[in-house]
């Protein structure tokens, strides 16, 4: 017998915590390839997934020091997938340091489009 591959419900999150290196890119790319294997039109919805988490990540990664952590989340809903990527420094909070972006994915196979949305603290 097999299963139906789990259908996302709204709300669910997945979040990555990485160190801010040019090396977690890909682990970031291969993150938003697989959270979307398992729905319907996966490889083609996981291919601009995962440029829009690289493309927003390069740019976290514009700005990070060294001991900087990369986070990810995938905010996915039943017709999108919201994606935030935010660089946090350790210690304290320097209001010139912090970067936080996100972009919304639709899901829906004929519109392949993202909305883009910022925020800087």
């Amino acid at each position: 017998m097999r299963r139906a591959p789990r259908q996302a419900g709204a709300g669910d999150r997945t979040s990555l915590s990485l160190p801010a290196q040019p090396a977690s890119l890909a682990l970031a790319r291969t993150a938003a390839m697989g959270l979307l294997h398992h729905r319907a039109g996966g490889a083609a919805l996981g291919a601009h997934l995962a440029a829009v988490v690289a493309d927003l990540a390069g740019a976290g990664l514009a700005r990070a020091r060294t001991r900087d952590r990369l986070r990810i989340h995938f905010d996915v809903e039943t017709t999108s997938v919201i994606v935030t990527v935010e660089i946090r420094r350790p210690g304290r909070w320097q209001p010139a340091g912090h970067f936080l972006e996100s972009r919304t994915v639709s899901l829906d196979q004929d519109s392949a489009r993202s909305r883009r949305g910022t925020g800087r603290r």
